[in-house]
């Protein structure tokens, strides 16, 4: 009905929404991922956390607290808060929501440790595409957002943060071979 339409649209603004936030395309984030051992992931979260922070509404007018490298490096918990603030936006603009927060935590977190600690290849390899994949499939709902389409070509910092994370990734591994 009317009424609870309106009263959860007065819901939605008390919690907080953005009217700003980073547009890549959903496959150059997912690719771009991919090849920098996921650590782009941290690049795109403090880009959309400061993008977020800037156009955040509340209806009581608080604002969220610590900034976008604070939240970055929090990014294991403040990803949930992110993907909170997205659906509260879609919902408003009647878009399609992604699905709830706790599910793409659940699904990026739980690729991660699968990554990490499966004692198989295969499912090594099903853990990252996961964790890679979660972030390209929230982003992939943001971008409906705006009338215009996203370009698939990559910006040059965007190039230059998945290369920094390949070249720490190839490092670590590197570290990790030499025996002391």
């Amino acid at each position: 009905s009317e009424a609870k339409r309106l009263e959860r649209r007065g819901v939605l603004k008390e919690k907080g929404m953005s009217n700003t936030f980073y547009f890549i395309h959903a496959r150059t984030l997912w690719v771009l991922n991919a090849l920098s051992g996921g650590l782009f992931f941290f690049y795109w979260l403090y880009r959309q956390w400061q993008a977020v922070l800037y156009g955040f509404k509340r209806l009581d007018g608080r604002p969220l607290s610590g900034g976008a490298l604070v939240r970055t490096v929090g990014g294991f918990g403040t990803f949930f808060q992110l993907n909170a603030i997205i659906c509260r936006t879609c919902e408003y603009m009647h878009h399609k929501a992604p699905l709830a927060p706790w599910a793409w935590g659940v699904l990026w977190l739980g690729g991660l440790l699968t990554a990490l600690a499966a004692p198989d290849t295969t499912a090594r390899v099903i853990g990252y595409l996961f964790f890679c994949s979660a972030p390209a499939a929230l982003q992939n709902r943001l971008n409906a957002l705006p009338k215009e389409p996203i370009p698939a070509a990559p910006k040059a910092g965007e190039i230059i943060a998945a290369a920094a994370g390949l070249v720490i990734v190839l490092l670590i591994i590197m570290l990790m071979r030499i025996e002391l």
